[in-house]
C-alpha cells in the first residue's frame, strides 16, 4: 500500500481537526490547524523540537495503518500510540543536540546553520519507509579571528567555543541525551557514532597563492583533535580540507566568500551512512567565481560555434567581473603533491604550499619542455572569439540537504564561461583520524569511471585516460593523463609527442557534465562536454599558435 506524504500529512493533522468543505464535501484541513501545523512542524526557533514532533507524526500514521491493516479500527488505535513513542525517540536526541548548539552559537556570537540527515530504506513502499533522521549537518561560518593569522592554529578564544560545541558529539553527552526508554541498540549507537569534519575555504584563497586544500585540511585536523579532547573516541573522526570546491554562495560577493569560509560538522550511526552522505553531495556550478557567462560573451560567439552556447536571459546569467578580493587572513603555505588526489602531507607538519592553480599558472608561462612545444601545435581551429564558447549545463544538480543562504537561480538553465580565465579547484581526501587512512571513493559518474576520451583535431590525436570523476562533488577528481600525438597517422606504435598529468574542473549540470582540463603546454586548457547518458562528448581546444590565440572543435569517443 502506498501512501503519499500529503495524505501522511493530512492523516496526521485530521487527528487534531479536519473540517469538510461544503463545495466540494471533500474533508480539508481546516484554518486554525494549518496554522498549528506551520507553528509545530515549520518553526524557525531551533529549539522548537522540530524532528520529534515529526517523529511522532510519522510515527503515528505508520503505526495507525499497520495496526487498521492487521485488525482494523483497534489495531489503528493501538498503532498509533506505538508508532508515536518509536518516533519520539528517533527525534529526540538529534533536538537536544540541535538546540544546544545554536545555544552555543548564540552565546559566542557565531553563525551556524544546520539540517537533518535522512536516509531512505532501500525498496521502500511505504509510510512505515519513510527516509528517518539519522544525523545532522552542522555548518559553521569562520570568524575572522577563529585562527591565527597564515597558519592552521586555533586561537583561545575559537578552542573555547569548538570546545563547547564538540562536547555535544561525546558518547557521554549522547547517552545523556536519551530518553529513559532508549533502546540497548541505540544507546550502543550513540558511543560509535561518526563524526566527519571538513574544512571549507573561498577562491580568494587560491587567488592570494594559498592551496585551499591544503589549507582547509589542516584546519579540518585542528578542529577533529579538540573533538578527541573532549571525549570523541579517535577512531569514529573522520576530516577532509574540502578546499573551495563546495562553495554554498556565490564566490563573487563578499557575503558569498565569508559564507563558504566555514567549518562542517557531520554525524551519521555507521561507516556505511559516512559513505552514502559524501556520494550525494553537490555543488552548484553558479557560485564558481569564474564559471558564469556573460550575455557578451554569448555575442562574441560565431553562430557557426554556438551549439554549446545557450541563449540566456539576464536573470539566468550572472556578471564575469572579478570583484576586489577582501581577504580575511594572510595566505598559509602548505604542499601538494601535482595530483589532487594524492595527499602527503604528514600529520603534525605544515610545510610550504604549491596550490594547483600555481603550479598550472607555473607551466603556463614556462619554457616549453623536452615532451613538447606549444608554438607549433595546429589542431585545425580558427581564431578564438570573445572569451571562448560558452558551455552548457541545463539546470543545477539537486541541491544538498543544507545551505546557508537561498539560491534563487536553483533550477534555472546555467551557461558557464570557457575555460579561458578558470583556475584549477582542489580538495583533499577523507582520511580517519586515528589511522590517517582514506575514506576510499566508491561511486563515480556514468561515462567517467576510467575508460579514454580521445579524437582526431586537425591531424593530432587527443586522448584523455584514466578519466575518473566521483559522483561525491566534494572528492578530489584524480588527475588524468593527456597525450597529444602529433601527425598521428594511425600508427599504433606512435610515441606520443606531448604527456602530462593535469589538473582538472568538474562542473555538474542535468544535461551535462563539464569535464574542464588545464595544460598549459600544446594547449592552454579543454573543455569537455560530456552529455547525460551518452559515450559521445564535445571538446572545445584552446591553443596558441604563432601568437594568435585559436579555438578547435571536435567528437570525443569513450573508448
Amino acid at each position: 500500500m502506498t501512501i503519499r506524504s500529503p495524505i501522511v500529512l493530512g492523516v496526521v493533522l485530521c487527528l487534531s481537526g479536519c473540517a469538510i468543505n461544503p463545495q466540494t464535501g471533500q474533508p480539508e484541513v481546516a484554518p486554525s490547524v494549518k496554522t498549528q501545523f506551520n507553528s509545530i512542524f515549520n518553526s524557525e526557533d531551533p529549539c522548537s523540537h522540530n524532528d520529534r514532533n515529526i517523529g511522532i507524526a510519522v510515527g503515528a500514521v505508520a503505526g495507525g495503518v499497520i495496526g487498521y491493516l492487521a485488525n482494523g479500527a483497534k489495531g489503528a488505535a493501538a498503532g498509533v500510540v506505538l508508532g508515536a513513542g518509536g518516533g519520539f525517540l528517533v527525534g529526540h536526541a538529534l533536538d537536544a543536540r540541535r538546540c544546544e548548539l545554536y545555544r552555543i552559537a548564540q552565546a559566542n556570537g557565531l553563525k551556524l546553520a544546520s539540517a537533518p540527515i535522512t536516509q531512505g530504506k532501500p525498496g521502500a513502499a511505504n509510510s512505515a519507509d519513510k527516509p528517518a533522521t539519522v544525523g545532522l549537518d552542522v555548518q559553521l561560518e569562520n570568524k575572522s579571528d577563529e585562527f591565527v593569522a597564515g597558519s592552521a592554529e586555533l586561537t583561545p578564544q575559537a578552542r573555547k567555543y569548538l570546545a563547547q560545541i564538540a562536547n555535544q558529539y561525546s558518547p557521554k553527552t549522547l547517552l545523556a541525551a536519551l530518553p529513559a526508554d532508549a533502546t540497548p541498540e541505540q544507546r550502543a549507537q550513540a558511543s560509535a557514532r561518526k563524526v566527519l569534519i571538513v574544512g571549507h575555504t573561498d577562491e580568494s584563497d587560491s587567488s592570494l597563492g594559498a592551496d585551499p586544500a591544503a589549507l582547509s585540511q589542516q584546519r579540518a585536523k585542528a578542529v577533529a583533535k579538540v573533538f578527541v579532547d573532549q571525549g570523541v573516541p579517535v577512531q569514529n573522526i573522520f576530516y577532509q580540507g574540502a578546499g573551495d570546491t563546495l562553495p554554498i554562495a556565490p564566490n563573487a560577493t563578499d557575503q558569498g566568500r565569508e559564507e563558504n569560509q566555514r567549518v562542517q560538522i557531520v554525524d551519521v550511526p555507521t561507516e556505511a551512512d559516512l559513505q552514502q552522505f559524501l556520494s550525494n553531495r553537490t555543488a552548484d556550478p553558479a557560485n564558481y567565481r569564474f564559471a558564469s557567462a556573460s550575455i557578451a560573451a554569448l555575442k562574441d560567439v560565431p553562430s557557426g560555434e554556438r551549439k554549446n552556447a545557450v541563449n540566456a536571459t539576464a536573470s539566468d546569467l550572472a556578471a564575469t567581473d572579478k570583484p576586489a578580493v577582501k581577504p580575511r587572513s594572510k595566505a598559509t603555505s602548505v604542499t601538494k603533491t601535482a595530483n589532487a588526489g594524492s595527499d602527503t602531507t604528514e600529520a603534525g607538519t605544515n610545510p610550504p604550499v604549491v596550490s594547483a592553480a600555481t603550479a598550472f599558472a607555473a607551466r603556463s608561462h614556462s619554457a616549453p619542455s623536452a615532451s613538447g612545444s606549444g608554438s607549433d601545435y595546429n589542431f585545425g581551429g580558427a581564431p578564438t572569439a570573445g572569451g571562448g564558447i560558452p558551455v552548457r549545463l541545463g539546470s543545477a544538480p539537486g541541491k544538498s540537504s543544507f545551505s546557508l543562504i537561498s539560491n534563487a537561480n536553483a533550477g534555472s538553465p546555467m551557461t558557464l564561461n570557457s575555460c579561458l580565465g578558470d583556475r584549477p579547484h582542489s580538495a583533499s581526501a577523507v582520511r580517519n583520524l586515528a589511522t590517517d587512512q582514506v575514506l576510499n571513493v566508491r561511486e563515480y559518474l556514468p561515462g567517467f569511471y576510467g575508460a579514454p576520451w580521445a579524437a582526431g583535431l586537425g591531424g593530432n590525436l587527443v586522448a584523455l585516460l584514466n578519466v575518473r570523476v566521483p559522483s561525491d562533488a566534494g572528492s578530489p577528481v584524480p588527475e588524468p593523463e593527456l597525450k597529444i600525438y602529433k601527425d598521428y597517422a594511425g600508427n599504433a606504435k606512435q610515441k606520443p609527442s606531448y604527456s602530462a598529468r593535469v589538473p582538472v574542473n568538474v562542473y555538474r549540470g542535468s544535461d551535462a557534465t563539464l569535464y574542464r582540463v588545464f595544460v598549459g603546454g600544446p594547449m592552454q586548457c579543454m573543455d569537455l562536454v560530456v552529455p547525460v547518458s551518452k559515450p559521445r562528448a564535445t571538446g572545445n581546444v584552446y591553443y596558441t599558435n604563432r601568437t594568435v590565440a585559436y579555438t578547435a572543435s571536435g567528437d570525443f569517443a569513450l573508448h
